[in-house]
């Protein structure tokens, strides 16, 4: 699979302008002959938009998903982006939204670690997402779930080979964003991508550093601080390779019980 990480910096709040800016990855993708364009998180509407999400928080068939579908199925691309989803119910989640080439819905992943005032506003996910496509087993996080180990080797012990990760995540957080998505990825031996976003947002300085790393947490491709956009082949013969001398999730063993030893009566 051909892969193409889009570090965009949105304009706060206008989803017309941010979805038109979308054509323009698209073409640049299909020139690439990348078979999947990956967006941040809350990528038509800006991130910074607590107070802005009764007005810009969708359904999944309102209008930036549909526009979204359309373009895939015209470019024949599939695509994955962040979205301030709106349940029937009212609920408002912080959502992953996969679409493929023909402009279907394939998957929602709702993030389930919630950062910060995200939790005044969104209702946590419940459940972990993993998606066989004729590209491999895709696995869905989002930003702040990037930071528990347990989320990846989830996805990954559910079959998961590329594990992509819609983020919004800001300074000074470069190299600790960089260390962790390498640690995924060597911890679990498949590939983790993280597709951060840049610019300002207010006060939020955003801090890009978007990274593909592989099966041994090595640095496959990765951005600086600007927008721009990294495009990686994605070979899942690499994860055989990297399981060849050791394989972690064979081998793992889950501990049941732990003692604690109290050695301050000692």
């Amino acid at each position: 699979m051909k892969l193409m990480v889009a570090q965009t910096n949105p304009l706060w709040a206008e989803v017309t302008a941010n979805l038109e800016a979308l054509e323009s990855l698209c073409r640049l993708a299909v020139e690439a002959k990348v078979d999947l364009l990956a967006l941040p998180e809350l990528a038509f509407t800006g991130y910074n938009i607590f107070e802005r999400l009764d007005h810009l928080a969708e359904a999944i068939d309102g209008p930036i998903v549909t526009e979204v579908a359309r373009l895939a199925s015209k470019y024949n691309l599939h695509l994955l982006f962040g979205l301030a989803e709106r349940r029937l119910g009212g609920e408002l989640s912080n959502s992953a939204i996969l679409i493929d080439d023909n402009g279907q819905h394939l998957a929602t992943y709702d993030k389930r670690h919630l950062w910060d005032r995200e939790h005044q506003f969104f209702t946590a996910g419940k459940k972990s997402c993993v998606v066989d496509t004729r590209f491999g087993k895709l696995g869905l996080m989002i930003c702040y779930d990037n930071e528990f180990p347990e989320v990846a080797r989830e996805l990954a012990q559910a079959g998961a080979q590329i594990i992509l990760s819609p983020t919004a995540n800001m300074l000074p957080n470069s190299e600790r964003q960089v260390l962790q998505i390498r640690a995924r990825a060597m911890d679990n031996q498949c590939f983790v991508a993280c597709i951060n976003r840049s610019g300002e947002e207010g006060a939020l300085h955003y801090c890009g550093s978007s990274i593909i790393a592989g099966p041994d947490g090595e640095v496959l491709g990765r951005l600086g601080l600007a927008a721009g956009t990294v495009i990686v082949d994605i070979d899942l013969a690499r994860i055989d390779e990297s399981r060849t001398h050791q394989d972690y999730l064979k081998d793992l063993r889950v501990l049941k019980d732990t003692h604690v030893v109290n050695g301050a009566d000692s």
